[in-house]
């Protein structure tokens, strides 16, 4: 499943900051993706996740309840986070996941558009778990299907090329 750097960091224990560190030196598995302005934005597979808090509890076990650096300060999010994402009934895979950016340039539409058309059902998507959202941030970030926008997009073309499309057609060239 693909999480977003809140998500990533509650699952490992660990700051909502680091998860981007420990892509940077090779620890989890995950890519960055194209996002509007110049932010730097990762999405992050859950079973690398999954995998490096299992080696970390494992060291832990294995030293008898310490571990040979600084403890994760943050493990008390993890558990409300596995229950969050268990409640999820959109699961995004990791190979399968674009952002909204991205989504937006597949269907040929503006990117306010796309969060719109997966609340419609018309495309798969869901909003990721973080602050903003616990917060009530205007601020939200989506994670999309690439399988379900070119579906969208096969279906469009189809309709617009049949002259059944109903208001502006999308520029599909």
């Amino acid at each position: 499943m693909a999480l977003g750097p809140h998500e990533a960091a509650a699952i490992m224990g660990v700051h909502y900051s680091i998860p981007l560190r420990m892509l940077d030196r090779g620890w989890i598995v995950g890519r960055e993706v194209l996002t509007a302005g110049d932010r730097r934005y990762c999405l992050f597979d859950g079973r690398s996740c999954e995998q490096n808090f299992a080696e970390y509890d494992a060291k832990v076990v294995a030293r008898g309840g310490t571990n040979d650096r600084r403890p994760r300060a943050w493990l008390h999010l993890r558990e409300p986070m596995i229950d969050s994402l268990a409640a999820e009934e959109v699961r995004i895979a990791f190979e399968d996941a674009i952002s909204a950016e991205e989504a937006a340039e597949i269907l040929h539409v503006h990117r306010s558009f796309v969060p719109r058309l997966a609340k419609e059902g018309e495309i798969v998507g869901r909003l990721c778990h973080g602050r903003g959202r616990a917060r009530g941030s205007t601020r939200r970030v989506w994670i999309f299907s690439r399988k379900s926008c070119l579906e969208n997009l096969a279906k469009a073309r189809a309709v617009q090329d049949k002259g059944g499309k109903v208001g502006r057609p999308r520029d599909l060239s």
